[in-house]
């Protein structure tokens, strides 16, 4: 066999150290160049502290890395990231999440296996979703806090500014009062319940006779309960009666009754009989008023001249008439009038 030449045998160590570079390479980055890559991909919109040969994890498990992270074209600035499955046996779902976990110092990937019976193939495109990390977790807690604080705040510097305007020395002088107010109400209270206290102390047996009396009623009534509720019935059977009977002919009899009043008052009216003639007819009343002007004009001569009318004898002789004097006068006035003698 002939000699290479040395041209090619340094070609040939050439080659094999770029070779052995790449695979190096490869290797560290996590890349196993003997092995088929089943690559795969998922598109976010956030990849903080995800890398090349940030490794995928199944429950914890490597089972294969990334192995390349892209910028899409287009405003909205997604980015596609690729990752090698290095577990030639494992099949994932096509609604396998590829999800970015991590805590205070790290981040990676892990497979989230979904459950659909169709098969992902290599070159796919899973879904792809971040979980909060403890910073983010932290974040998104504290932030709804630190709002709340900060209207809280808002509000007791709101409430702060109300209770210096409130409490100015008009109001509270005012608190003061009321307090004091407030105070010897109480303290009203208190004696007045003393009193009641002291009350009750001296009135006990009279309270107690008073409530013994009020049992002694109540056991009474209810002993004889039969009794007045045959009473009550006897009410009730003696109201029945009444109202149908007694009651309809008393009301029957004094309907007769107002309808005789109305014939004797419409017989007055129209002048029948003595009393309607007296009511009708002034025939009476004018004979009364001349009968007592003449009265009086025959009581007025009496006075005047009372020799006309009387004569007084003693044992047969006439002696002078004495005059007669007004209350003479008016006492033969009434005797007159009355139908007597004097």
């Amino acid at each position: 066999m002939p000699k290479l030449k040395r041209e090619y045998s340094i070609a040939l160590m050439v080659i094999a150290g770029a070779l052995l570079l790449v695979f190096g390479v490869n290797y560290l980055k996590g890349l196993d160049l003997l092995q088929r890559r089943n690559v795969y991909h998922a598109v976010y919109t956030d990849i903080s502290g995800i890398a090349e040969t940030s490794p995928l994890l199944l429950n914890g498990y490597k089972v294969g890395s990334v192995v390349a992270t892209d910028l899409l074209p287009g405003s909205n600035a997604l980015i596609v990231v690729s990752f090698q499955l290095n577990e030639d046996g494992l099949k994932l779902p096509r609604d396998t999440h590829i999800r970015i976990k991590g805590d205070l110092l790290n981040k990676w990937t892990e497979l989230m296996l979904g459950d659909s019976t169709v098969l992902a193939e290599p070159g796919d495109t899973l879904i792809g979703d971040v979980t909060p990390g403890l910073t983010e977790a932290l974040g998104q807690q504290i932030d709804p806090l630190k709002r709340k604080a900060e209207t809280m705040l808002v509000s007791v510097d709101s409430v702060l500014t109300a209770f210096q305007q409130v409490l100015n020395p008009k109001a509270r002088n005012d608190i003061d009062s009321s307090l004091s107010s407030i105070r010897s109400t109480l303290e009203s209270l208190d004696k007045a319940a003393q009193q009641l206290n002291q009350l009750i102390a001296v009135e006990r047996q009279t309270i107690s006779a008073t409530l013994g009396n009020l049992e002694s009623v109540s056991g009474n009534l209810r002993n004889n309960n039969v009794q007045i509720t045959r009473i009550l019935q006897n009410l009730d059977t003696t109201a029945a009666t009444l109202a149908n009977g007694s009651i309809q002919r008393t009301l029957s009899s004094l309907d007769s009754t107002m309808a005789e009043a109305r014939t004797i008052m419409g017989g007055l009216r129209e002048g029948n009989g003595t009393l309607g003639q007296l009511m009708a007819n002034d025939s009476l009343y004018r004979n009364l008023e001349r009968a007592s002007n003449e009265l009086d004009l025959l009581l007025e001569d009496v006075r005047l001249n009372p020799n006309r009318y009387v004569h007084v004898s003693v044992f047969g002789k006439k002696d002078k008439l004495p005059k007669l004097s007004d209350s003479d006068v008016q006492r033969i006035g009434d005797a007159v009038r009355n139908g007597t003698k004097e």
